[in-house]
């Protein structure tokens, strides 16, 4: 054991893996989760009904601290549009006839309809109506319904005819598989890849074979595609065999359109591969890459606002969040997927996967032309 440790604190790598990444996972996740519940959740309303009793329940909605009303569409079509686009999370339609129901007493129904793609924003969603529900009753009835010449008791029976109707869109049955598979499967792609392709130049480093390249009369260009053109291969058959096992076996649904969703992998790939073997040259032998590559494996899988929504995170979590290609890749899978999103919805996603690729592409050359003037 004492000659155990003095092999560690003679190695300073050793060192920062045992105690320095503790605190950073420590620090990481309290970051990540500080907010300790969802706040300020965007929704749209449709008030179809610009009554006095439709206003103040405007007004209720508004007050809630879960929800933030952004958008205030006119028609159905403009509210379907901006669930599609991930705009907001939630849309709630009051009737044309919502005060007029309550004076005669009829049921009031008010839809709900949730974006369930996303479990998280879901269930808040859900409690923050059924709390709007059960507070709107003594609301209303103080402002519109007494107003209206009812007595107190007349206003309490009218008011639990107020129902709150809530609607799952995109995922109605709450299946956690649609909700978290796709993100396991981006990760796990993303994580064997990515160890592969950050042992290529390490292995030649520890090895001592990389004046074989040195020598020959490829270019940079050249040495990086070799390297990476086989993990790049990899990476999209198990891509591919993994969402087509997910459709096959779990019922993950692919409603979007298969091209679009290949060349959103493709980018995501090529991204990966080309950080991949940009972090390779860094790495002084395979047993540092291997452990810096897995120890960063779940604070990116953290920091794609999959489990818990950016929103929520301080800022430079969901800034490096914003830094991971795991983070587009899945944005843009589960709107193909899961919402028959086109290119005009996930274009932010492809460009940005995009300028990842020819960013880690271009840093991947450069790194292979630094290793060979040094190795050489």
């Amino acid at each position: 054991a004492y000659l155990e440790w003095l092999a560690i604190t003679r190695d300073k790598f050793i060192i920062m893996v045992l105690f320095a990444a503790t605190a950073f996972y420590l620090t990481l996740f309290g970051l990540a989760y500080c907010a300790g519940i969802l706040t300020e959740i965007p929704v749209a309303v449709v008030d179809r009904d610009h009554s006095p009793a439709s206003r103040e329940l405007v007004r209720m909605l508004e007050a809630h601290p879960r929800m933030a009303i952004v958008f205030y569409p006119d028609t159905i079509r403009e509210m379907d549009r901006a669930l599609d686009e991930n705009r907001v999370r939630a849309a709630v339609v009051i009737p044309e006839d919502f005060e007029k129901s309550l004076t005669r007493g009829d049921p009031a129904r008010v839809q709900v309809i949730i974006d369930g793609c996303n479990l998280i924003y879901a269930y808040n969603l859900r409690k923050a109506a059924a709390e709007v529900n059960r507070s709107v009753g003594a609301e209303l009835m103080s402002k519109t319904m007494l107003g209206a010449g009812l007595e107190p008791a007349q206003a309490e029976d009218v008011l639990k005819s107020i129902q709150f109707v809530s609607e799952s869109r995109y995922n109605p049955t709450y299946n956690y598989t649609y909700f978290l598979f796709l993100l396991l499967v981006v990760i796990a792609v993303q994580q064997t890849c990515l160890l592969g392709e950050g042992l290529t130049l390490a292995r030649e480093k520890e090895d001592n074979t990389w004046v074989h390249f040195a020598m020959s009369g490829l270019s940079n260009a050249q040495i990086f595609w070799g390297k990476v053109i086989p993990y790049y291969l990899v990476l999209l058959a198990n891509g591919g065999l993994a969402l087509a096992g997910s459709h096959l076996f779990l019922g993950l649904p692919v409603h979007g359109n298969i091209f679009l969703l290949w060349l959103a992998l493709a980018l995501f790939g090529l991204a990966v591969v080309g950080l991949g073997y940009a972090l390779s040259g860094v790495f002084r032998d395979t047993v540092q890459a291997t452990t810096v590559i897995c120890l960063f494996n779940l604070p990116m899988a953290l920091a794609t606002g999959f489990t818990w929504p950016h929103q929520s995170m301080a800022a430079w979590v969901r800034y490096f969040g914003y830094l991971c290609p795991a983070t587009w890749m899945t944005h843009a899978a589960r709107a193909i997927t899961m919402k028959s999103a086109g290119l005009n919805e996930v274009l932010t996603d492809i460009l940005v996967l995009a300028i990842m690729a020819v960013v880690f592409v271009g840093l991947a050359v450069l790194s292979t032309c630094r290793i060979r003037n040094v190795q050489w």
